[in-house]
């Protein structure tokens, strides 16, 4: 029986952070994937208020293909997480991408949907196959709407390089406001014919139930 795709969604909005949509963004990777014939393919796990002490035990627990987080950036091209008393703590990069670094038997793309974050996912595309960051501040509205269209392609399977493609065409259609930041980074020597995540043509006769803990 051919492994289903587990997405691991992360995310974090420490109360000294601005508000943003952590919630429907979730929801929206849920609902977008189910549309698509392929949805039992997937399987996602969320988990919220995420802190730095968090990311070892999840990535052990779930071992997950994908890796998706939504919350915040500095300009400094740091991801804050979840610190002590409901304040913010920055992730040092290079530590973040030699974590990544020890799961990359099984990790295949990581999703940085939060600003300022390009130059950790061009870090990390050197230890795993793809990553996906913005070079720029981005609004609640383009990470929800970029976050859907992305994995509705998935759930329809398509690649990711198509996915992404997707959904930046996507966001430039509705013209949303600072919707040109996403950028896909890819590892040097990845084959433009790599099938993830379907993997083999029979995937579309396998018979699993979708599950989510949201």
């Amino acid at each position: 029986m051919t492994e289903r795709i587990r997405i691991l969604f992360l995310s974090s909005n420490p109360w000294s952070t601005g508000r943003i949509l952590v919630d429907e963004e979730a929801r929206e990777v849920f609902e977008r994937i189910q549309e698509g014939p392929y949805r039992e393919r997937f399987e996602l796990h969320v988990h919220t208020a995420v802190r730095p002490q968090d990311l070892q035990r999840l990535l052990l627990m779930h071992e997950p293909q994908i890796v998706h987080f939504c919350g915040h950036g500095t300009r400094e091209k740091k991801i804050i997480l979840g610190g002590e008393r409901g304040r913010g703590k920055t992730l040092d990069p290079q530590g973040l991408t030699r974590l990544l670094a020890l799961h990359r038997s099984h990790l295949r793309l990581v999703l940085l949907n939060a600003c300022f974050t390009d130059e950790q996912a061009r870090s990390i595309a050197a230890v795993v196959h793809y990553s996906i960051g913005a070079n720029q501040a981005i609004g609640d509205k383009v990470s929800v709407a970029f976050a859907g269209a992305f994995y509705r392609a998935l759930g329809f399977g398509k690649s990711v390089r198509y996915a992404f493609e997707s959904a930046t065409a996507e966001l430039a259609l509705t013209k949303i406001p600072r919707s040109r930041g996403m950028q896909l980074f890819v590892r040097e020597g990845l084959s433009e014919k790599d099938p993830f995540p379907l993997g083999v043509q029979e995937a579309c006769t396998m018979q699993m139930s979708f599950r989510s803990n949201i």
